[in-house]
């Protein structure tokens, strides 16, 4: 069982670019989220979450997982930025109002570069998979000041 923190604390993104909602689980090299689209999200269009959303929320799940772990051994959260991205397919854009359970497991990790596998479910139905490389900065993470 996972701790419940608020999302802001695991993430150094802020609001309008926060693209998961919770951390469902954590265990090791594998992570998963959970995300309401709404209908207001920056990366919806037409009332559609569109591909780069659909790559974001993958970073952003990975972003949670480093989160987590940097504030279980009580390090500061730290920025990452994606490096690369392979084999992106995106099966079916979500709908707003939909809900997306991305999971991600880590295949390789060292010293600041990570690579790893992504999956985004929606509906029961595989909406979008790929790889990613992201890379850890020495940028740490601002406090959420509120709206």
């Amino acid at each position: 069982m996972i701790k419940d923190y608020d999302i802001l604390d695991l993430l150094p993104h802020r609001p309008p670019f926060v693209m998961v909602d919770r951390l469902t689980e954590f265990e090791g090299y594998y992570a998963a989220t959970t995300t309401l689209i709404r209908e207001d999200n920056i990366f919806c269009r037409d009332g559609l979450f569109c591909e780069a959303g659909l790559m974001e929320n993958m970073a952003q799940t990975c972003a949670a997982r480093l989160g987590y772990k940097s504030l279980m051994s009580h390090a500061t959260v730290k920025l990452g930025i994606i490096g690369a991205v392979r084999d992106f397919h995106v099966y079916f854009l979500p709908e707003a109002g939909d809900l997306l359970e991305t999971s991600i497991l880590i295949e390789h990790e060292v010293f600041n570069a990570i690579l790893l596998k992504a999956e985004i479910r929606c509906k029961g139905r595989i909406a979008a998979t790929g790889h990613m490389k992201l890379f850890l900065t020495d940028v740490e993470s601002q406090p959420y000041e509120g709206a």
